[in-house]
């Protein structure tokens, strides 16, 4: 996919706009504030009653930022560079379809959408327009990951043969819409995505089938977001994943969430742990070690300076929607009770 500006794109600067006010946001502002020529020049709801002031108190706000109470107007009299947009998930295709129309370069939370159609507009407006797309995936920043992808990059494991992937976190406060599937979509789509990321991240495998379990057991008050998901998937290369999510952390554990990762190769085994941030790495030849973990990467900063000075996205554009995909045919077969088919090279630009 080649870069081409966005509306009024200036190469010596970057005109952000934030659109809700749901999700991750936080980061993403975080890391436009500590990149030089990229500016927070507007925020907006993405509907009625949707408090984005929250963000007036973001590193990345200041007395020249915008506040609009229409994002449609906004993406009229601003016309920015690129729009960051977390909100209810399923507005955020739509959303994001205008903004892209409007020339906008685009950082939005995951899932991409909740329906087949909607993530198809989507991938079509992106190309359509030339525009370039990354999602909040940020496990991919965190330093047991980086590590991890690391070591099997230099190849001591061999090729990934079995992955393991667990992503848990505690119930906390979840907004009452998380109890309407319309709103929400499903846990595997705004939790389970991470896993399938931080697979193809440390592995590049892509997936080819998924058979998936969902459902709400202990957390009545939202029947509709399902608290435990366990998943199946053979990965592009012949080999096969398992991915465990769950709302049950106890509210007394150490972290908010727990996330790990086991990757069984020809030659050995790496584990990666969120909650010790470490990997550890068994060889045939050498007793087990535990590596060093680099820094966090700025992951949404890397993908600002791509935009300045017009180099390819850090994260290539298709890995959001092939994500999107398989978090959708899973859905499909928690809801079939059978395997489903992820079509290959679908979304390449």
């Amino acid at each position: 996919m080649n870069l081409i500006s966005g509306h009024n794109y200036n190469m010596n600067k970057l005109d952000v706009i934030n659109i809700g006010a749901f999700g991750h946001s936080t980061e993403v502002l975080r890391q436009v504030a500590d990149t030089k020529d990229v500016n927070l020049v507007a925020l907006a709801p993405a509907y009625p009653h949707e408090d984005c002031k929250i963000f007036t108190d973001s590193p990345a706000y200041s007395k020249d930022t915008k506040i609009f109470d229409d994002y449609q107007q906004l993406l009229h009299e601003i016309k920015p560079d690129l729009a960051i947009i977390s909100t209810r998930l399923d507005l955020i295709p739509t959303i994001a379809i205008q903004a892209a129309n409007a020339g906008c370069h685009l950082i939005l939370e995951k899932p991409l959408a909740l329906d087949d159609q909607a993530l198809c507009n989507l991938h079509n407006a992106v190309k359509q327009n030339n525009v370039n797309l990354m999602a909040m995936l940020s496990m991919r920043a965190m330093p047991h990951y980086i590590s991890a992808k690391q070591v099997y990059d230099s190849g001591v494991i061999g090729e990934a043969v079995l992955i393991n992937a667990r992503k848990s976190y505690k119930w906390g406060t979840r907004p009452k819409w998380f109890n309407d599937e319309t709103k929400y979509g499903d846990t595997i789509g705004w939790v389970g995505i991470h896993a399938f990321d931080f697979i193809n991240f440390i592995t590049a495998l892509e997936f080819t089938k998924v058979a998936a379990m969902e459902s709400n057991f202990c957390h009545t008050d939202r029947k509709a977001c399902q608290d435990n998901c366990a998943l199946a998937l053979e990965l592009s290369n012949g080999g096969h994943a398992t991915v465990s999510i769950d709302y049950c952390r106890p509210s007394t554990a150490p972290t908010h969430g727990d996330d790990w990762i086991r990757v069984v190769g020809t030659k050995g085994i790496l584990e990666a742990s969120g909650v010790t941030n470490t990997c550890k790495v068994i060889e045939q030849a050498k007793p087990p070690y535990e590596t060093k973990t680099p820094r966090p990467d700025t992951i949404y900063k890397n993908f600002f300076l791509s935009l300045l000075t017009k180099q390819r996205p850090p994260i290539k554009t298709h890995i959001p929607f092939m994500l999107t995909d398989t978090c959708l045919k899973a859905k499909a077969s928690a809801k079939t009770g059978k395997f489903v088919n992820i079509e290959q090279d679908k979304w390449c630009f």
